[in-house]
């Protein structure tokens, strides 16, 4: 029987989508209850546009798909074009490119059926040791990453594809991964509103969505509650900034919220926190008995109905409403296309930057060593094919070999990934490297990644591409070899991380 308060708590929840892991059939029966979209993780372009297409024909209503497609669909979508790092992006100096990454980003998502584009990242990278913020953010300057996060919107906006900024009010200032932690922002509240908090500030009138973090801001008034939880976000999302937007939560799986709630509790807290969407739970069947228990209090209930009415306004605006709500297939040949592939080769050369002294090599021979990486797991493959092919000729480093006086490059991939809480070199990764570095007269180190890794390697020449996918490595290659000029800043200030 169809259970109408059923149907419309189930709208608010937005269960995640791993290809090659959840079961279709599943996703189907959650249509059929009514949740009102979904977040998807992984898959290929064709196979994510046939899935869109199957499950937007069930739907009663149309159905929002959104994906945290940071760095591009690539993020999740295996066969997609692979774009600069916002840090990188920011490296460059010019906003446009921080648009024309919308752009593809746009492009690519709609091909795939994706409206909702969970990003940009506003969080300020003011901490060196945040294993999960680093080179997502455009940089550690206020002004830099709201000017930033306005083009990158800019070039959603010009698609019809909705942005977010998250993650409110800002977790540049941890040390830990909210997805297995719950972190504890301890910075006071001016400091907190001149800084984390100012480019959501700035961006809340113009931002279609604001995604609250799960950290605990006792400053903020929330206590040692998650934000995400708290009638803290409330007021102050609400309240002070005024944002009428769609608010989600972060993903409600999280062990930050799902090591210290029951999922049937989870409901009524992120509604009371100004919630729309409940993202990514744990068991979305589970949240929504808990929503529809919660639905029985009448401010719930009013909470509730406003947050339908941001999500059907929110759903208008991507266009859901007007012609099929599905991917748009002549779209498909544009991912991971040979035009946005030139694109992005242009970018990543444009996103190069050195820490230090510039440093390129003049000589054919050279030694390479990855930290701790045995040659065959070796991740700069591209990077040292593009070398070898401008005619480089290329060893294997070793304590012996680095006698020999060839310059030696150390590859560096360091980036934040979720559930690792890492973001520096071990301790034997470290020693081996500065050993290495140590017997070289020349010693570079290439950074496919984080630049706070520098700090480890003080008066050494850092080549920064703070990404590490095909077209960073090949552009780092020529930088290398002198064959393109560097000519980024460094967007965050790495001896203050020493």
């Amino acid at each position: 029987m169809f259970d109408p308060t059923a149907h419309e708590a189930a709208h608010l929840v937005f269960p995640s989508f791993r290809f090659g892991h959840d079961d279709p059939e599943r996703a189907l029966a959650q249509v059929d209850s009514g949740m009102g979209g979904f977040c998807l993780y992984g898959g290929e372009a064709r196979q994510i546009a046939d899935f869109t297409t199957e499950l937007q024909a069930r739907a009663r209503t149309p159905l929002m798909f959104c994906a945290d497609y940071e760095d591009g669909a690539t993020s999740h979508c295996r066969d997609a074009t692979a774009l600069p790092s916002n840090m990188g992006i920011a490296a460059s100096g010019r906003k446009e490119l921080a648009r024309l990454k919308a752009e593809i980003t746009a492009r690519e998502a709609l091909a795939l059926g994706v409206r909702w584009v969970l990003a940009p990242v506003v969080d300020l990278a003011c901490e060196p040791m945040n294993p999960i913020v680093n080179v997502r953010s455009f940089g550690a300057d206020v002004r830099v990453v709201t000017s930033f996060a306005q083009s990158y919107l800019d070039g959603l906006r010009r698609h019809g594809v909705l942005g977010c900024l998250k993650h409110f009010p800002g977790h540049g200032r941890t040390r830990l991964d909210s997805h297995l932690e719950l972190p504890v922002v301890k910075s006071a509240r001016g400091l907190l509103a001149r800084s984390d908090l100012a480019p959501f500030r700035a961006l809340a009138a113009r931002a279609d969505s604001i995604m609250v973090g799960h950290l605990a801001i006792p400053a903020y008034g929330g206590g040692s509650m998650p934000f995400s939880l708290s009638p803290a976000a409330r007021r102050l999302l609400r309240g002070r900034l005024g944002f009428k937007g769609l608010v989600a939560t972060d993903a409600l799986d999280m062990r930050a919220i799902s090591r210290r709630y029951q999922e049937s509790a989870v409901a009524a807290h992120a509604l009371r926190a100004g919630a729309d969407i409940l993202l990514a739970p744990k068991n979305p069947e589970q949240l929504v008995a808990g929503l529809c228990a919660a639905l029985t209090d009448p401010r719930l209930k009013l909470l509730a109905a406003r947050a339908q009415s941001r999500l059907f306004k929110a759903k208008a605006d991507a266009g859901l409403f007007r012609g099929a709500p599905g991917p748009r297939r002549r779209l498909l040949a544009c991912v991971g296309g040979a035009r946005h592939q030139r694109m992005a080769e242009r970018m990543a050369e444009a996103c190069l930057a050195w820490h230090g002294r510039s440093s390129t090599l003049t000589g054919q021979r050279l030694l390479y060593a990855e930290p701790g990486v045995a040659p065959r797991d070796w991740k700069g493959r591209n990077f040292l094919a593009t070398l070898r092919l401008l005619g480089a000729t290329i060893r294997p480093a070793s304590a012996a070999s680095v006698r020999c006086g060839e310059p030696l490059v150390l590859g560096v991939f360091l980036r934040p990934r979720a559930y690792t809480g890492r973001i520096t070199l071990g301790p034997r990764e470290l020693a081996e490297a500065r050993t290495l570095a140590s017997r070289a007269a020349t010693a570079i180190v290439a950074c496919f990644g984080s630049p706070f890794v520098m700090t480890s390697f003080p008066g050494r020449s850092g080549l920064c591409a703070f990404s590490g996918n095909a077209a960073a490595q090949n552009a780092a290659a020529r930088a290398l070899l002198g064959r393109i000029p560097v000519i980024g800043r460094m967007p965050v200030d790495i001896a203050a991380g020493q």
